[in-house]
């Protein structure tokens, strides 16, 4: 997922770092005064008081002109579908989904029928200043609501993967799958695409990763998590700097790798991190060029609700400044391997994923998610998923349970690496 909104942050309203500078030494004891300022201390300033002047001054008009670019769509909810009540106080709920569409890719990424939510975050913004990325598997096996399509036709509520409910109704059936199953009100949606995603990362400079080794053992039994011909990824163990087309097949890529969608839910979270910290650097702010080329990549791909603008963002941008200090959190959602309609998917334990979601005033559905309503057609699509190393925990009954993963850190010099 796109972090769009630090660079909003960073148009709306300067850095602290960039308008506060040291304390004043205009005389020292004994009369000693200042050293001069040479030419390049003094050009760099020049530069520096030009940026904050900008955007101290220009900021929100620059911010009106990008939201006027940005696409937006509308949320409808079918009759039967009861939304849960708006978090109290100063807490926000922002579901950040990455769009699987390969339109203006050329083919270059595989040829797919419409659009999945290859990536689904839901942002938590506590009113007690805390901040956590809740992931969601693609594979999660849910209760998607009814709800009628685009010819008009009706259907009835069903059981079928996560990422099946943004292809059967788009961004409306999404929100209410995940409110459906967590009890959390969505108050802003915001998505981007393939093209988009590509597009900020070149004009970052691109981005580096780290990625680990496989065992041997993982490795005799097929395993690759260096060449994956299905995303187009190829890279190294350690360090790799990826462009925009290889960003996007490292965040992409699940087979190959042990764990299937959680190991690539990883590397989507370290991802994150090392992105932030790009767009916070000297080198991104002190750059109006690149930091408009960024805006630039990023707008022309994203779409908010009909109800958010780019400054309802602010908060969230505001917020994930502090990514690569511990200032955030990622977590994933609880589950454990299974087989449903000749499918292998991730299916939530109601208790764990009640305990799970509590924390931010959610709550896990009361019907049971291997209940009766029916589950959508297995597709041919199916791939078997092997889970051969256990996440942090291990359920009684030997099954793989995947819970909240701890944030990655965002500098590249010490980033954690994933598989």
């Amino acid at each position: 997922m796109i972090p769009i909104s630090g660079v909003i942050s960073r148009l709306a309203a300067p850095s602290r770092q960039m308008v506060a500078g040291p304390p004043s030494r205009l005389a020292r004891p004994g009369g000693t005064r200042r050293r001069p300022a040479t030419p390049r201390r003094s050009s760099i300033h020049r530069g520096v008081t030009a940026v904050v002047l900008v955007l101290a001054t220009s900021g929100w008009a620059v911010l009106r002109h990008y939201d006027g670019r940005v696409r937006h769509t509308p949320l409808t909810f079918a009759a039967g579908v009861d939304r849960p009540a708006s978090a109290s106080g100063g807490t926000q709920n922002i579901l950040l989904v990455g769009s699987d569409t390969r339109a203006g890719t050329n083919g270059e990424f595989g040829v797919a029928e419409g659009q999945r939510s290859d990536t689904t975050i839901l942002a938590h913004l506590d009113e007690n200043g805390s901040t956590t990325l809740i992931s969601f598997p693609r594979d999660l096996w849910v209760r998607i609501p009814g709800y009628t399509d685009s010819r008009g036709t009706q259907h009835a509520a069903q059981r079928s993967k996560l990422n099946s409910a943004f292809s059967y109704g788009g961004p409306s059936l999404l929100v209410a799958t995940i409110e459906g199953l967590t009890g959390i009100r969505v108050d802003h949606y915001v998505q981007i695409d393939f093209v988009g995603f590509q597009g900020m990362t070149d004009a970052l400079g691109g981005v580096t990763v780290c990625i680990r080794e496989l065992p041997p053992e993982l490795k005799a039994r097929g395993f690759d998590n260096l060449h994956d011909h299905y995303s187009g990824f190829s890279g190294q163990v350690g360090e790799n700097r990826l462009t925009g087309a290889q960003a996007l097949a490292f965040v992409r890529q699940r087979y190959g790798l042990p764990e299937s969608d959680i190991d690539r839910i990883r590397r989507q979270q370290q991802f994150l991190g090392v992105v932030f910290q790009r767009i916070a650097s000297t080198d991104t702010l002190l750059n109006p060029a690149k930091l408009i080329n960024v805006v630039d990549a990023a707008t022309s791909a994203i779409t908010l609700d009909d109800r958010t603008s780019l400054a309802d963002l602010r908060l969230l941008a505001v917020r994930m400044q502090s990514i690569g200090s511990g200032g955030v959190t990622f977590a994933t959602v609880p589950a454990a391997a299974g087989q449903r309609a000749g499918q292998s998917v991730l299916v939530p334990d109601p208790d764990q994923l009640g305990a799970f979601l509590k924390p931010f005033g959610g709550r896990a559905a009361t019907t049971s998610s291997t209940g009766a309503l029916p589950a959508a057609a297995a597709t041919s699509a199916a791939v078997p998923v092997s889970w051969s190393r256990p996440a942090a925990g291990v359920a009684a009954g030997g099954g793989v349970r995947v819970i909240a993963d701890s944030a990655p850190a965002a500098a590249p010099a010490g980033v954690s690496c994933t598989y």
